[in-house]
């Protein structure tokens, strides 16, 4: 039985938008964030689209609000952030590989591994790089990715923004044995999934909207906010979504 254990927080799809709309998605952000703070985190990942249209001035929100966060955290880019763009305006050390910000990190003694799909595809360096990164790894690892690595059910995110070669990267995750959980956004919804071969993925809702996935056109469900909260302890994962 594995004995490590931690707390960690999943936030995503922020879409801070710097126009009309910034006051909204900033204070959505700020409430979420606040909620999260509740939980003394071991870890919080924000997990893509932090911006709307990739401009300085909405990285320069995103940061400004998570000075008042007081635990360890990271940020990854979605199809909504440029990664040049995040790495660049950054007020924290990041590095780009060839073009693309992926990276691990180890929190409580687990690894945790990130992915770059901002160009809506997840690259074969990375493919190679978690392949290879995994299997030096002893016990379970955690992935996460923007996009999911599978179509999911959701007639409308499915039809028109699903992740462009997820047969290729989903083949790739099932082959990897010590990973069985990965944590996606992107489809502003609440999903969980079984992938196979003992591998769960868990779609964690935005701050931003909700949207309905059983239409094919754009309908929102809700504009409530919401959060992942994940615990593992004695190799089980408890996970559940706080909507505020």
């Amino acid at each position: 039985m594995d004995q490590r254990n931690f707390r960690i927080g999943q936030i995503s799809d922020l879409h801070l938008d710097f126009g009309e709309k910034e006051n909204v998605s900033v204070e959505k952000f700020q409430v979420t964030l606040r909620d999260a703070e509740k939980f003394d985190l071991d870890f919080l990942v924000l997990s893509g689209d932090i911006t709307e249209h990739s401009y300085r001035r909405e990285y320069e929100i995103f940061f400004e609000v998570m000075k008042t966060y007081s635990h360890p955290w990271c940020v990854m880019a979605g199809n909504h952030d440029c990664s040049e763009d995040l790495v660049r305006y950054s007020s924290i050390p990041l590095k780009l590989q060839n073009g693309e910000y992926f990276d691990q990190r180890e929190v409580k003694g687990v690894p945790f591994f990130f992915l770059d799909t901002s160009l809506g595809s997840v690259s074969k360096q990375q493919l190679v790089w978690l392949k290879e990164e995994a299997k030096q790894k002893t016990g379970e690892i955690f992935l996460f990715m923007h996009h999911p690595p599978c179509l999911c059910g959701h007639l409308f995110m499915d039809s028109l923004y699903p992740l462009k070669n997820w047969e290729e990267v989903k083949k790739e995750i099932l082959e990897i044995p010590n990973l069985h959980a990965v944590f996606a956004g992107h489809y502003h919804s609440e999903m969980t999934l079984d992938l196979g071969k003992g591998k769960m993925l868990y779609l964690t809702p935005s701050t931003q909207m909700q949207l309905n996935p059983e239409v094919s056109s754009f309908d929102i469900l809700s504009t409530v906010p919401g959060w992942r909260y994940i615990e593992y302890k004695e190799g089980k994962i408890r996970t559940e979504v706080r909507y505020l």
